[in-house]
Protein backbone atom coordinates (compact mmCIF):
# COMPACT_ATOMS: atom_id res chain seq x y z
CA UNK A 1 0.00 0.00 0.00
CA UNK A 2 1.43 3.38 -0.89
CA UNK A 3 2.28 5.52 2.09
CA UNK A 4 1.16 9.08 2.66
CA UNK A 5 3.41 11.70 1.13
CA UNK A 6 5.73 13.46 3.56
CA UNK A 7 5.42 17.16 4.18
CA UNK A 8 8.69 17.77 2.32
CA UNK A 9 9.19 16.88 -1.33
CA UNK A 10 10.95 13.51 -1.57
CA UNK A 11 13.74 15.01 -3.63
CA UNK A 12 14.63 17.29 -0.73
CA UNK A 13 14.68 14.68 2.03
CA UNK A 14 18.03 13.05 1.23
CA UNK A 15 19.98 16.31 0.76
CA UNK A 16 18.44 17.65 3.97
CA UNK A 17 19.55 14.59 5.94
CA UNK A 18 23.10 15.05 4.57
CA UNK A 19 23.13 18.70 5.56
CA UNK A 20 21.97 17.90 9.09
CA UNK A 21 24.64 15.23 9.45
CA UNK A 22 27.43 17.48 8.19
CA UNK A 23 26.34 20.41 10.32
CA UNK A 24 26.17 18.24 13.43
CA UNK A 25 29.60 16.77 12.69
CA UNK A 26 31.04 20.23 12.18
CA UNK A 27 29.63 21.81 15.33
CA UNK A 28 29.57 18.87 17.75
CA UNK A 29 31.79 19.15 20.80
CA UNK A 30 32.52 15.79 22.38
CA UNK A 31 33.83 14.77 25.74
CA UNK A 32 37.10 13.09 24.81
CA UNK A 33 40.04 14.02 26.97
CA UNK A 34 43.78 13.79 26.86
CA UNK A 35 45.34 13.40 30.26
CA UNK A 36 48.78 13.63 31.75
CA UNK A 37 47.63 11.69 34.82
CA UNK A 38 44.79 9.15 34.62
CA UNK A 39 43.05 7.83 37.73
CA UNK A 40 40.67 4.94 38.32
CA UNK A 41 38.82 4.34 41.57
CA UNK A 42 36.61 1.82 43.33
CA UNK A 43 34.28 2.65 46.23
CA UNK A 44 32.57 -0.32 47.91
CA UNK A 45 30.96 1.53 50.82
CA UNK A 46 27.63 0.77 49.13
CA UNK A 47 26.43 -2.19 47.04
CA UNK A 48 27.23 -2.53 44.22
CA UNK A 49 30.66 -0.92 44.21
CA UNK A 50 31.02 2.39 42.36
CA UNK A 51 33.79 2.07 39.77
CA UNK A 52 35.49 4.83 37.75
CA UNK A 53 37.48 3.43 34.83
CA UNK A 54 40.60 4.90 33.20
CA UNK A 55 42.79 4.18 30.21
CA UNK A 56 45.79 5.80 28.51
CA UNK A 57 47.84 5.51 25.34
CA UNK A 58 51.63 5.72 24.98
CA UNK A 59 53.06 6.62 21.58
CA UNK A 60 56.65 5.59 22.34
CA UNK A 61 58.19 2.97 24.62
CA UNK A 62 58.45 4.62 28.02
CA UNK A 63 58.54 4.23 31.78
CA UNK A 64 55.29 5.29 33.47
CA UNK A 65 54.95 6.03 37.18
CA UNK A 66 52.02 4.82 39.23
CA UNK A 67 50.47 5.46 42.64
CA UNK A 68 47.92 3.51 44.66
CA UNK A 69 45.90 4.39 47.75
CA UNK A 70 44.14 1.31 49.15
CA UNK A 71 40.98 2.04 51.15
CA UNK A 72 39.64 -1.51 51.60
CA UNK A 73 39.99 -3.93 54.46
CA UNK A 74 42.60 -6.67 54.98
CA UNK A 75 40.66 -9.15 52.84
CA UNK A 76 40.27 -6.79 49.89
CA UNK A 77 42.67 -6.78 46.99
CA UNK A 78 45.86 -4.76 47.51
CA UNK A 79 47.22 -5.09 43.99
CA UNK A 80 47.54 -2.82 40.96
CA UNK A 81 47.19 -4.28 37.46
CA UNK A 82 47.06 -2.96 33.91
CA UNK A 83 45.66 -4.67 30.85
CA UNK A 84 45.66 -4.17 27.10
CA UNK A 85 42.27 -5.86 26.79
CA UNK A 86 40.01 -3.81 29.07
CA UNK A 87 39.38 -2.79 32.66
CA UNK A 88 37.85 -6.21 33.44
CA UNK A 89 41.11 -8.00 32.63
CA UNK A 90 44.45 -8.08 34.48
CA UNK A 91 47.63 -9.19 32.73
CA UNK A 92 50.33 -6.62 33.70
CA UNK A 93 51.02 -6.61 37.47
CA UNK A 94 52.43 -3.36 38.84
CA UNK A 95 52.29 -4.64 42.41
CA UNK A 96 50.70 -7.62 44.15
CA UNK A 97 51.89 -6.78 47.66
CA UNK A 98 50.19 -3.47 48.45
CA UNK A 99 53.07 -1.25 47.35
CA UNK A 100 52.00 2.40 47.17
CA UNK A 101 53.99 3.62 44.19
CA UNK A 102 56.47 2.56 41.55
CA UNK A 103 57.32 2.59 37.86
CA UNK A 104 56.87 0.26 34.90
CA UNK A 105 58.34 0.14 31.39
CA UNK A 106 55.66 -0.13 28.71
CA UNK A 107 55.74 -0.55 24.96
CA UNK A 108 53.61 1.78 22.79
CA UNK A 109 49.92 0.95 23.05
CA UNK A 110 46.63 1.51 24.86
CA UNK A 111 46.40 0.35 28.47
CA UNK A 112 43.50 0.02 30.92
CA UNK A 113 43.65 0.15 34.71
CA UNK A 114 42.15 -3.22 35.74
CA UNK A 115 39.74 -1.61 38.17
CA UNK A 116 36.84 -4.01 37.42
CA UNK A 117 38.76 -7.10 38.55
CA UNK A 118 38.49 -8.52 42.07
CA UNK A 119 42.30 -8.36 42.30
CA UNK A 120 42.07 -4.58 42.71
CA UNK A 121 40.17 -3.64 45.86
CA UNK A 122 38.66 -0.31 46.89
CA UNK A 123 40.97 2.65 46.45
CA UNK A 124 42.44 5.19 44.06
CA UNK A 125 44.89 4.16 41.34
CA UNK A 126 46.72 6.62 39.06
CA UNK A 127 49.23 6.46 36.21
CA UNK A 128 51.36 9.41 35.10
CA UNK A 129 53.08 9.50 31.73
CA UNK A 130 54.40 11.87 29.09
CA UNK A 131 57.17 14.52 29.13
CA UNK A 132 57.10 17.36 31.67
CA UNK A 133 59.17 20.21 33.02
CA UNK A 134 57.90 21.00 36.50
CA UNK A 135 58.96 22.86 39.61
CA UNK A 136 62.70 23.51 39.83
CA UNK A 137 62.88 21.92 36.56
CA UNK A 138 62.33 18.24 37.14
CA UNK A 139 62.37 16.79 33.65
CA UNK A 140 60.39 13.72 32.67
CA UNK A 141 61.47 12.71 29.19
CA UNK A 142 59.24 11.50 26.40
CA UNK A 143 60.05 7.90 27.34
CA UNK A 144 59.59 8.40 31.07
CA UNK A 145 63.13 8.93 32.39
CA UNK A 146 63.75 11.54 35.11
CA UNK A 147 66.50 14.07 35.78
CA UNK A 148 66.90 17.65 37.02
CA UNK A 149 67.86 20.45 34.64
CA UNK A 150 68.80 23.69 36.43
CA UNK A 151 70.40 25.70 33.61
CA UNK A 152 69.35 29.30 32.96
CA UNK A 153 68.22 30.66 29.60
CA UNK A 154 65.93 29.48 26.83
CA UNK A 155 65.94 25.87 25.66
CA UNK A 156 64.22 23.45 23.31
CA UNK A 157 62.02 21.26 25.50
CA UNK A 158 60.68 19.14 22.61
CA UNK A 159 60.93 19.38 18.83
CA UNK A 160 59.94 17.31 15.81
CA UNK A 161 58.55 18.05 12.34
CA UNK A 162 55.06 18.72 13.64
CA UNK A 163 55.74 20.88 16.69
CA UNK A 164 58.26 22.65 18.91
CA UNK A 165 58.11 23.78 22.54
CA UNK A 166 60.71 26.07 24.14
CA UNK A 167 61.00 27.06 27.81
CA UNK A 168 62.73 29.93 29.62
CA UNK A 169 64.45 29.12 32.93
CA UNK A 170 65.35 31.68 35.60
CA UNK A 171 67.72 31.22 38.58
CA UNK A 172 66.43 31.12 42.17
CA UNK A 173 69.01 32.07 44.82
CA UNK A 174 68.52 30.10 48.04
CA UNK A 175 70.06 30.02 51.49
CA UNK A 176 69.64 26.24 51.41
CA UNK A 177 72.16 23.96 49.69
CA UNK A 178 70.00 21.50 47.68
CA UNK A 179 70.38 17.76 48.07
CA UNK A 180 71.78 15.57 45.30
CA UNK A 181 69.60 14.56 42.35
CA UNK A 182 69.00 10.77 42.59
CA UNK A 183 69.61 10.40 38.85
CA UNK A 184 73.12 11.87 38.60
CA UNK A 185 74.05 12.61 42.26
CA UNK A 186 74.71 16.26 41.39
CA UNK A 187 73.74 18.73 44.13
CA UNK A 188 73.10 21.93 42.19
CA UNK A 189 71.41 25.27 42.75
CA UNK A 190 67.93 25.57 41.29
CA UNK A 191 65.99 27.44 38.64
CA UNK A 192 62.33 27.63 37.53
CA UNK A 193 60.36 27.91 34.28
CA UNK A 194 59.16 31.48 33.74
CA UNK A 195 57.95 31.50 30.10
CA UNK A 196 57.04 29.12 27.28
CA UNK A 197 56.91 29.45 23.50
CA UNK A 198 55.72 27.08 20.80
CA UNK A 199 55.55 26.57 17.05
CA UNK A 200 51.93 25.64 16.40
CA UNK A 201 50.85 25.02 12.79
CA UNK A 202 51.98 28.15 10.91
CA UNK A 203 52.00 30.28 14.03
CA UNK A 204 54.33 31.28 16.84
CA UNK A 205 52.69 31.27 20.28
CA UNK A 206 54.25 32.72 23.45
CA UNK A 207 53.09 32.88 27.07
CA UNK A 208 55.36 35.23 29.00
CA UNK A 209 55.47 37.80 31.80
CA UNK A 210 55.07 41.47 30.96
CA UNK A 211 57.71 42.24 28.32
CA UNK A 212 58.55 45.48 30.14
CA UNK A 213 59.99 43.45 32.98
CA UNK A 214 57.67 45.05 35.53
CA UNK A 215 56.11 42.34 37.75
CA UNK A 216 52.40 41.95 36.98
CA UNK A 217 50.43 39.64 39.28
CA UNK A 218 47.44 40.05 36.97
CA UNK A 219 48.64 37.27 34.70
CA UNK A 220 50.98 36.19 31.93
CA UNK A 221 50.66 37.65 28.44
CA UNK A 222 49.61 35.47 25.49
CA UNK A 223 50.80 36.41 22.00
CA UNK A 224 50.19 34.81 18.63
CA UNK A 225 52.73 35.85 15.99
CA UNK A 226 53.80 38.71 18.24
CA UNK A 227 50.29 40.13 18.72
CA UNK A 228 48.90 40.11 22.24
CA UNK A 229 45.57 38.30 22.47
CA UNK A 230 43.08 36.91 24.97
CA UNK A 231 41.52 33.44 25.09
CA UNK A 232 37.74 33.54 25.07
CA UNK A 233 35.35 30.75 26.11
CA UNK A 234 35.54 29.21 22.62
CA UNK A 235 39.33 29.30 22.51
CA UNK A 236 41.45 30.46 19.57
CA UNK A 237 41.33 28.53 16.30
CA UNK A 238 44.80 28.49 14.69
CA UNK A 239 43.74 26.38 11.72
CA UNK A 240 44.94 22.90 10.72
CA UNK A 241 43.22 21.42 13.83
CA UNK A 242 45.37 23.63 16.09
CA UNK A 243 43.86 25.72 18.85
CA UNK A 244 44.45 27.43 22.18
CA UNK A 245 42.03 27.08 25.11
CA UNK A 246 41.86 27.57 28.85
CA UNK A 247 42.22 24.78 31.40
CA UNK A 248 40.51 24.60 34.78
CA UNK A 249 43.68 25.91 36.46
CA UNK A 250 43.77 29.71 36.94
CA UNK A 251 45.66 31.15 33.97
CA UNK A 252 46.23 27.64 32.58
CA UNK A 253 46.44 27.01 28.85
CA UNK A 254 46.09 23.95 26.64
CA UNK A 255 47.46 24.11 23.11
CA UNK A 256 46.56 21.52 20.47
CA UNK A 257 49.03 20.93 17.63
CA UNK A 258 48.13 19.77 14.11
CA UNK A 259 49.91 16.44 14.65
CA UNK A 260 47.75 15.67 17.69
CA UNK A 261 50.30 16.67 20.34
CA UNK A 262 48.99 18.65 23.31
CA UNK A 263 50.75 21.22 25.50
CA UNK A 264 49.54 22.15 28.98
CA UNK A 265 50.86 25.25 30.78
CA UNK A 266 50.04 25.76 34.48
CA UNK A 267 51.28 29.10 35.91
CA UNK A 268 51.53 30.37 39.50
CA UNK A 269 52.44 33.74 41.02
CA UNK A 270 55.25 33.79 43.60
CA UNK A 271 54.34 36.84 45.63
CA UNK A 272 57.51 37.01 47.73
CA UNK A 273 59.77 37.27 44.67
CA UNK A 274 57.20 39.00 42.44
CA UNK A 275 57.58 36.52 39.56
CA UNK A 276 55.53 34.02 37.60
CA UNK A 277 56.65 30.42 37.37
CA UNK A 278 55.03 27.65 35.41
CA UNK A 279 54.88 23.91 34.85
CA UNK A 280 54.85 22.50 31.33
CA UNK A 281 53.29 19.15 30.40
CA UNK A 282 53.17 17.62 26.92
CA UNK A 283 51.10 14.75 25.55
CA UNK A 284 53.09 13.98 22.39
CA UNK A 285 51.71 12.40 19.24
CA UNK A 286 55.09 10.87 18.40
CA UNK A 287 58.75 10.82 19.28
CA UNK A 288 60.62 14.11 19.66
CA UNK A 289 64.04 15.47 20.59
CA UNK A 290 65.03 18.11 23.12
CA UNK A 291 65.73 18.54 26.82
CA UNK A 292 62.73 16.23 27.40
CA UNK A 293 63.51 14.05 24.38
CA UNK A 294 64.03 10.33 24.47
CA UNK A 295 66.87 8.57 26.21
CA UNK A 296 68.43 5.82 24.16
CA UNK A 297 66.95 2.56 25.53
CA UNK A 298 68.08 -1.02 25.17
CA UNK A 299 65.71 -3.95 24.48
CA UNK A 300 64.87 -4.26 28.18
CA UNK A 301 63.97 -0.58 28.50
CA UNK A 302 67.15 0.30 30.39
CA UNK A 303 68.77 3.64 29.44
CA UNK A 304 71.56 3.36 26.88
CA UNK A 305 72.66 6.91 27.71
CA UNK A 306 72.36 9.03 30.82
CA UNK A 307 70.78 12.04 29.08
CA UNK A 308 68.57 12.60 26.03
CA UNK A 309 70.31 12.73 22.65
CA UNK A 310 71.90 15.88 21.24
CA UNK A 311 70.23 17.80 18.36
CA UNK A 312 72.20 15.85 15.74
CA UNK A 313 71.07 12.55 17.28
CA UNK A 314 74.39 11.85 18.97
CA UNK A 315 74.08 9.91 22.22
CA UNK A 316 75.49 11.37 25.42
CA UNK A 317 76.71 7.87 26.24
CA UNK A 318 77.04 6.29 29.69
CA UNK A 319 77.20 8.45 32.81
CA UNK A 320 80.79 9.62 33.55
CA UNK A 321 82.22 8.20 36.78
CA UNK A 322 83.27 11.55 38.27
CA UNK A 323 80.80 14.19 39.49
CA UNK A 324 82.84 16.92 37.80
CA UNK A 325 82.62 15.24 34.40
CA UNK A 326 78.88 14.76 34.88
CA UNK A 327 78.50 18.44 35.66
CA UNK A 328 80.47 19.47 32.57
CA UNK A 329 78.51 17.07 30.34
CA UNK A 330 75.10 18.21 31.59
CA UNK A 331 75.58 21.92 32.25
CA UNK A 332 77.98 22.75 29.46
CA UNK A 333 77.88 20.29 26.54
CA UNK A 334 74.22 19.22 26.78
CA UNK A 335 72.91 22.62 27.91
CA UNK A 336 74.61 24.59 25.14
CA UNK A 337 73.50 22.06 22.52
CA UNK A 338 69.82 22.67 23.33
CA UNK A 339 70.08 26.41 24.10
CA UNK A 340 68.13 28.48 21.56
CA UNK A 341 69.77 31.25 19.53
CA UNK A 342 68.46 34.51 18.10
CA UNK A 343 67.82 32.62 14.86
CA UNK A 344 65.89 29.73 16.47
CA UNK A 345 64.08 31.46 19.34
CA UNK A 346 60.28 31.47 19.31
CA UNK A 347 59.94 34.00 22.15
CA UNK A 348 58.85 37.65 22.02
CA UNK A 349 61.23 40.27 23.40
CA UNK A 350 61.13 43.90 24.49
CA UNK A 351 63.17 46.29 22.32
CA UNK A 352 66.87 45.97 23.06
CA UNK A 353 66.59 42.46 24.50
CA UNK A 354 67.07 38.99 23.05
CA UNK A 355 67.55 35.40 24.13
CA UNK A 356 71.03 36.39 25.32
CA UNK A 357 69.38 38.70 27.90
CA UNK A 358 67.98 35.67 29.72
CA UNK A 359 71.02 33.39 29.44
CA UNK A 360 73.36 32.85 32.39
CA UNK A 361 76.02 30.29 31.55
CA UNK A 362 77.48 30.40 35.06
CA UNK A 363 74.27 28.98 36.60
CA UNK A 364 74.11 26.62 38.24
CA UNK A 365 77.54 26.89 39.88
CA UNK A 366 79.27 23.57 40.30
CA UNK A 367 79.34 24.04 44.06
CA UNK A 368 77.19 26.17 46.44
CA UNK A 369 76.55 28.79 47.75
CA UNK A 370 73.45 29.46 45.65
CA UNK A 371 73.57 33.25 45.76
CA UNK A 372 73.39 36.03 43.17
CA UNK A 373 74.56 39.64 43.66
CA UNK A 374 71.64 42.00 44.20
CA UNK A 375 69.08 39.17 44.41
CA UNK A 376 67.09 38.02 47.44
CA UNK A 377 67.90 34.47 48.55
CA UNK A 378 64.84 32.55 49.75
CA UNK A 379 64.84 30.51 52.95
CA UNK A 380 63.86 26.83 53.15
CA UNK A 381 61.08 25.09 55.02
CA UNK A 382 61.61 22.03 57.27
CA UNK A 383 60.99 18.74 55.46
CA UNK A 384 58.14 17.62 57.80
CA UNK A 385 56.31 20.87 57.04
CA UNK A 386 56.90 20.43 53.30
CA UNK A 387 55.58 16.87 53.45
CA UNK A 388 52.40 18.08 55.11
CA UNK A 389 51.98 20.85 52.52
CA UNK A 390 52.45 18.35 49.67
CA UNK A 391 50.26 15.62 51.17
CA UNK A 392 47.57 16.10 48.50
CA UNK A 393 50.07 15.70 45.65
CA UNK A 394 50.14 12.08 44.48
CA UNK A 395 51.99 11.73 41.19
CA UNK A 396 55.06 13.87 41.94
CA UNK A 397 55.10 14.02 45.72
CA UNK A 398 58.88 13.75 46.08
CA UNK A 399 59.44 16.60 43.62
CA UNK A 400 56.87 18.72 45.44
CA UNK A 401 58.53 18.16 48.82
CA UNK A 402 61.96 18.94 47.35
CA UNK A 403 60.77 22.21 45.80
CA UNK A 404 58.99 23.41 48.93
CA UNK A 405 61.96 22.53 51.16
CA UNK A 406 64.54 24.27 48.96
CA UNK A 407 62.57 27.47 48.29
CA UNK A 408 60.17 27.73 51.22
CA UNK A 409 57.42 28.39 48.66
CA UNK A 410 54.26 26.44 49.55
CA UNK A 411 52.76 27.53 46.23
CA UNK A 412 54.60 24.73 44.46
CA UNK A 413 52.21 22.26 46.10
CA UNK A 414 49.21 24.13 44.69
CA UNK A 415 50.66 24.03 41.18
CA UNK A 416 51.41 20.30 41.39
CA UNK A 417 47.88 19.62 42.66
CA UNK A 418 46.30 21.64 39.84
CA UNK A 419 48.22 19.60 37.27
CA UNK A 420 46.86 16.27 38.49
CA UNK A 421 44.41 14.93 35.94
CA UNK A 422 44.70 17.72 33.34
CA UNK A 423 42.01 17.44 30.68
CA UNK A 424 41.21 19.04 27.35
CA UNK A 425 37.86 20.79 27.24
CA UNK A 426 36.65 21.02 24.57
CA UNK A 427 38.67 18.55 22.49
CA UNK A 428 40.97 19.57 19.69
CA UNK A 429 38.56 19.75 16.79
CA UNK A 430 38.31 22.62 14.32
CA UNK A 431 35.70 23.28 11.71
CA UNK A 432 35.54 25.45 8.62
CA UNK A 433 33.10 28.05 9.91
CA UNK A 434 32.33 29.32 6.40
CA UNK A 435 31.11 25.83 5.54
CA UNK A 436 29.13 25.75 8.77
CA UNK A 437 27.31 28.97 7.90
CA UNK A 438 26.55 27.71 4.37
CA UNK A 439 25.12 24.49 5.79
CA UNK A 440 23.09 26.45 8.35
CA UNK A 441 21.69 28.67 5.58
CA UNK A 442 20.74 25.62 3.54
CA UNK A 443 19.00 24.15 6.57
CA UNK A 444 17.09 27.40 7.10
CA UNK A 445 15.99 27.34 3.46
CA UNK A 446 14.78 23.75 3.89
CA UNK A 447 12.73 24.77 6.92
CA UNK A 448 11.17 27.63 4.97
CA UNK A 449 10.20 25.19 2.21
CA UNK A 450 8.73 22.91 4.87
CA UNK A 451 6.51 25.70 6.16
CA UNK A 452 5.40 26.56 2.63
CA UNK A 453 4.43 22.94 2.05
CA UNK A 454 2.48 22.85 5.30
CA UNK A 455 0.48 25.98 4.54
CA UNK A 456 -0.28 24.83 0.97
CA UNK A 457 -1.84 21.65 2.36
Amino acid sequence: MPTKDSLLPKGLLHPLRCVLFLLAACLWVGSAAAKVTVQASKDCSTTPCTVVEAQFTTVVAQTITWNATYTGGPTDGHSFYLSTGGSNMADIPLTTSGQGSGSQFLQPGTYYISIKTFLMGPGFYSVTYGPTSSGEPHITTINGMHYNFQSVGEFVLLRNEGMEVQTRQTPIPTTYDPAADPHDELATCVSINTAVAARVAKHRVTYEPNLSGVPDPGGLQLRVDGVRTLVGPAGIDLGDNARIARTMAPGGLVIDFPDGSILFVTPSWWDFLGIWYLDVDVVPAGDAAGVAGSFTLDSRGAPGSWLPSLPDGTSMGPMPPSLHDRFVDLYQKFTDAWRVTSATSLFDYAPGTSTDTFAMKTWPPEHPPCSLPGKIAVDPLPEPVAKQICSSVVAENENCVYDVVVTGNAGFATTYALRQGLRISPPARSCNMTLAWILAAFLLLALILLLICVFRR
